[in-house]
């Protein structure tokens, strides 16, 4: 099958943020129908075109890495909805070797909601095993993660998200301490609208910054 040739990423239409809160505020199959020619200008076709442009950008930088997109669906899944609306108010995407976002490997990701939109790198179904290798690496090799860290440390916005274990499991130093004792690893940032959404230079953004983190992601493939 011929692959499906998209436009090159424009940037994200003024009316997004009207479009997302538009769905907070109605959220019902019988609007979003009635407005489903906005969501594939405003939020679908912008994130589609910038996922498939982002992994050939990254394919031809690692070609050996193979990132696959994995796009969010504006449906809520109906086991999950808890007395909510079936739409979801916001999309993100997912670049990794299989497709499948909730798989238990890194992934970098893209997000966008009515207010702003956040990216980065995260391994959110690390298991207990895995992060115990992970603790135990860094007890034989602490150098190695170190020099990955200062240059993470280096990119502008990044924080690591995932919250670290109330017990703390070691103390190998402050440079490498929330790295440690992380209970899951999710590098990210942030980026207020101000006040539009971003235009077409996202694209460069965001593949400079996952590049950036591609010495991080290789280094956690091994868990």
């Amino acid at each position: 099958m011929a692959k499906e040739k998209l436009p090159p990423f424009g940037g994200f239409p003024k009316e997004l943020p009207d479009f997302l809160w538009g769905i907070a505020l109605n959220n019902e199959k019988p609007w979003f129908e009635a407005h489903r020619d906005d969501y594939e200008r405003c939020l679908h076709g912008p994130v589609k075109s910038l996922a498939f442009q982002l992994a050939d950008t990254l394919a031809e930088r690692f070609p050996d890495l193979a990132l696959m997109p994995h796009i969010s669906r504006i449906y809520r899944d109906a086991r999950t909805l808890n007395g909510r609306g079936p739409l979801n108010d916001h999309m993100w995407f997912s670049l990794g070797r299989t497709g499948r976002v909730y798989a238990e490997e890194p992934q970098f990701y893209f997000g966008v909601e009515a207010r702003c939109c956040d990216w980065g790198l995260g391994y959110w179904n690390i298991g207990a095993d895995a992060l115990e290798h992970w603790r135990q690496s860094i007890d034989a090799h602490p150098e190695k993660l170190s020099r990955i860290v200062r240059k993470v440390n280096k990119l502008d916005g990044f924080d690591l998200l995932g919250g670290v274990y109330k017990r703390p499991k070691g103390d190998p130093g402050k440079l490498l301490y929330d790295w440690y004792n992380a209970r899951r690893i999710v590098l990210g940032k942030t980026v207020w609208f101000d006040p539009d959404p971003p235009g077409q230079e996202l694209a460069d953004t965001l593949a400079e910054d996952f590049s950036a983190l591609v010495p991080l992601y290789r280094y956690l493939l091994d868990f």
